[in-house]
């Protein structure tokens, strides 16, 4: 019978996409379907390798039929066969999870709530199952190799694909949890989820491999072939680099049998696989063309694959509003709200000059601005050049002087008779600030007499100011001139505009 043997590592890491931010990052539909396209073709690579993994597996057990000394070598492959199916199902047990809390999946196939971002982090990181996988993925690898002697641990613990990426030392995230799954959109999180059920599947081919070859079966070339294009990430920035592995999910029996171009450029392939590096210019999509030529082993011929891939390409972009106006205004608190789209949150750095600027929770910010004229604030971080927002900056507006919530007109003369001051009011202004009189001067013109004046300090009306505006008569008429006023962040009083009243 022809069985496949000895597979090369044909299928390599997918992305670890680190995107984050953080604060309110927008993904394209471009990119969401790419994440879905990418994690379809994992599933389907994957479930090529197991009907391949079932007639190694298949191949092994005949021999141990045939002949007893080949019955460790069955048993070891039930043990195989156990431990990734186990650990493929957890796997899709957490994006069953995943997919069921962001509303089930659409009619094209994808989770309603895609673009979600708290669904993972709340599942994944919050809640430890993004810990839990990490044990998981450590514990398969371990158990896979206590299957091996010792020198058969050497030789194939390199050929293993299942693994971890290392948190980065100079990373803000506390746990591999957070640096792989915090702030990342379901739709980004699935693909990562399924490269490790492609991981767990290619390690039993592995060692399926390995102990079928000690039973002395041939292999020969399997009946599927697919491309496969594994990415660092899939949305990138300008200035950085586009970095992808490609390789065949092919079962041959030797890697030498492969040649690879993208874009009618051939590559070098090591290991059953090629390295494209590319840096990335303008934003947009890019598309590359991938052609896979395979030499079979069986009848000399020549096989042609070919594939596309694309990538999306953003440009960073930082937005900073002042939440309530387009203004600083000295004396009072000033909400701002930045948000970095293509940074994490932790990143960010914001200075100011013209204003001080404190952070007060998650994307928002106080500026307290102390002199007029203009405040720049800038935003930088994770390596993007610092961008800067000006503001105007003005002192708090005139307040208008109420004498009994009225600015003038006519007033009865008991009216006037009750009342105990002067009000400064902020109309209009959205602020919580309250500004205070200093001081006025009141004048009362009766009709046929003379005109008494009185200076008054303070908005309440002194004895003497009291005195005359309760001597109110029908068709006197009330002057209140010279308001001088003090509002928050004022180094000096203003003087506002008076008012005016008939007395009916």
């Amino acid at each position: 019978m022809s069985i496949p043997k000895e597979p090369r590592q044909l299928m390599i890491n997918l992305m670890y996409i680190v995107l984050t931010a953080i604060l309110a990052l927008n993904v394209s539909a471009e990119i969401l379907n790419a994440f879905h396209t990418i994690d379809e073709s994992m599933e389907e690579s994957s479930e090529v390798v197991n009907r391949s993994n079932q007639q190694i597996y298949q191949a092994i057990k005949t021999q141990a039929e045939a002949y007893t000394r080949f019955e460790p070598y069955r048993e070891k492959a039930d043990a195989i066969l156990t431990l990734t199916e186990t650990f493929y199902d957890y796997v899709e047990q957490l994006k069953q999870n995943l997919v069921r809390e962001a509303g089930g999946l659409d009619e094209s196939g994808q989770a309603v709530r895609k673009t979600d971002k708290d669904i993972p982090t709340r599942i994944l990181v919050n809640e430890g199952r993004g810990e839990e996988l990490k044990q998981k993925v450590i514990e398969a690898r371990n158990d896979l190799l206590q299957l091996l002697d010792e020198e058969e641990r050497t030789v194939l613990k390199n050929a293993i694909p299942l693994n971890l990426k290392k948190v980065p030392i100079d990373s803000e995230k506390k746990n591999w949890a957070q640096f792989t799954f915090q702030q990342m959109p379901v739709a980004a999180v699935l693909p990562i989820l399924s490269k490790f059920q492609q991981d767990i599947r290619i390690s039993e081919t592995v060692l399926l491999n390995y102990f079928l070859g000690k039973t002395g079966i041939e292999i020969n070339k399997p009946d599927a072939f697919v491309p496969i294009i594994s990415m660092e990430k899939s949305y990138l920035t300008s200035g950085e680099t586009f970095n992808g592995e490609i390789s065949l999910a092919a079962y041959s029996s030797s890697s030498d049998n492969i040649a690879i171009w993208v874009d009618g450029q051939p590559y070098e392939v090591a290991n059953g696989k090629a390295i494209f590096s590319r840096p990335v210019g303008s934003s947009g999509t890019h598309t590359h063309h991938v052609k896979v030529e395979l030499s079979n082993p069986v009848t000399g011929e020549k096989e042609v694959f070919k594939k596309d891939f694309s990538y999306e390409v953003g440009t960073r972009s930082v937005t900073v509003s002042a939440d309530k106006m387009n203004v600083l205004y000295i004396g009072v608190d000033n909400p701002i709200s930045i948000s970095a789209a293509g940074i994490s949150s932790g990143s960010i750095r914001v200075n100011a000059s013209g204003t001080q600027i404190t952070r007060t929770a998650g994307n928002k910010y106080r500026a307290n601005p102390s002199h007029t004229g203009t405040a720049v604030i800038s935003v930088s971080g994770d390596g993007m050049a610092p961008v800067t927002f000006e503001y105007r900056v003005k002192r708090i507006p005139d307040p208008v002087a109420q004498l009994g919530r009225r600015k003038g007109g006519q007033l009865s003369a008991g009216e006037m008779r009750v009342q105990e001051g002067l009000i400064p009011v902020l109309e209009g202004f959205d602020f919580d600030a309250r500004c205070n009189i200093v001081s006025f001067e009141v004048v009362r013109v009766p009709k046929n007499d003379d005109a008494k004046v009185a200076d008054n300090q303070g908005g309440k009306f002194q004895p003497r100011a009291l005195d005359i505006v309760q001597q109110a008569r029908s068709n006197d008429i009330y002057y209140f001139d010279d308001i001088r006023v003090k509002c928050p962040g004022d180094e000096h009083t203003r003087n506002i505009s008076g008012l005016i009243f008939k007395i009916k």
